[in-house]
């Protein structure tokens, strides 16, 4: 069985995860008889100290912790990337972590970024609440979150606009004619899905007569590449399938994109002449799909570069005011909304 983490041992003393570690590491800032507490109790838990880990952390170079929803996905593996080009700028290691949008996981993660003593986390939270956060602001871990809100922005943060990309493909499709609108969304639990609902919702209401049908499956079906491509497809079928079916789908994310293109053709259904298609994310392949796909794209590197900036600034100089970097998507229009190629860009 696996011994206790240091939010458990800190439970059961009342005290914060941060002391818990500098006690088991044997840091200053822990009077003797509370780092005895400390050990009394997680020696009574079952916690052993692994002092080969130990050596190796001391001889490692200095390293940042990168937790994120689900490493499979194609924008995260892109995120990923970027901040380790950042991180290796400033000689640190990137100890990455992918929690499948389970909180507990998540979690049990962050206790691990608390035990290992890294220099920063950024961090894709698996909830709009602070929650399981609290731990690394205990321990004084500086952190930043990644592509999604937290309740009370108490955290450095990088963003993207993402209603302000949603409104101009929805707001799109209506001048193309469409008032019958489906938005494919996978799920809307995480903040991203929000704010791209949202801004469907907004481009809707400025339109004459135009209707949005949301349709959503539950987190645990969207985690996975497999997964959120499957429901993309399940959920596109059972729209399309219906006799008022609409005449333009908005899907949520790439993967998503992709579900509902294989949903379009397994209905013998074509694009963009029996339903418009437009997608959020963009993929190196879009431009070549037949017909090209209208995205709203990411800016995936700076947005990866971005909050490894803001980690590194703020590991420079831990006073400064908290800082949010909010990034605009862009649009690239192809033939997927019903726009002839001669005015296609992307």
């Amino acid at each position: 069985m696996p011994g206790p983490t240091y939010r458990e041992i800190a439970q059961a003393l009342g005290v914060s995860t941060a002391t818990v570690s500098r006690a088991l590491a044997g840091e200053l800032g822990v009077s003797s008889e509370m780092a005895q507490r400390v050990r009394d109790t997680a020696a009574s838990l079952g916690y052993r100290s692994n002092r080969a880990a130990k050596a190796l952390r001391k001889q490692r170079a200095d390293a940042i912790g990168l937790v994120i929803s689900d490493v499979e996905n194609p924008f995260f593996a892109s995120v990923a990337r970027a901040i380790e080009g950042v991180a290796a700028e400033h000689r640190h290691a990137v100890l990455l972590c992918n929690t499948d949008e389970d909180l507990d996981q998540e979690s049990l993660y962050l206790d691990l970024m608390i035990g290992e003593n890294v220099a920063g986390v950024i961090v894709a939270p698996s909830a709009q609440e602070i929650g399981p956060l609290e731990q690394l602001r205990s321990a004084g871990i500086p952190t930043v979150t990644l592509d999604r809100k937290v309740a009370g922005d108490p955290f450095d943060a990088v963003l993207v606009d993402h209603r302000l990309g949603a409104r101009e493909l929805v707001a799109h499709l209506v001048d193309h004619g469409h008032r019958q609108i489906a938005a494919v969304m996978g799920t809307t639990a995480a903040t991203p899905s929000l704010e791209r609902l949202a801004g469907c919702r907004e481009a809707i209401a400025d339109a004459a007569s135009a209707q949005l049908t949301v349709i959503e499956g539950t987190m645990r079906q969207a985690v996975g590449v497999q997964g959120t491509f499957e429901l993309g497809e399940r959920l596109a079928i059972e729209t399309l399938s219906q006799r008022d079916r609409p005449s333009a789908v908005f899907c949520a994310n790439g993967l998503i994109s992709l579900g509902v293109l294989r949903a379009v053709r397994r209905l013998g259904l074509r694009v963009p002449e029996d339903i418009a298609v437009v997608g959020f994310d963009d993929q190196p392949f879009f431009d070549l799909l037949d017909p090209p796909l209208t995205v709203a794209a990411q800016p995936v590197e700076d947005l990866g570069r971005a909050a490894a900036d803001l980690l590194f600034d703020r590991l420079a100089d831990s006073g400064q005011d908290v800082r949010s970097v909010i990034l605009p998507p862009t649009i690239h229009v192809r033939r997927s909304c019903g726009c002839p190629a001669a005015s296609a860009s992307g």
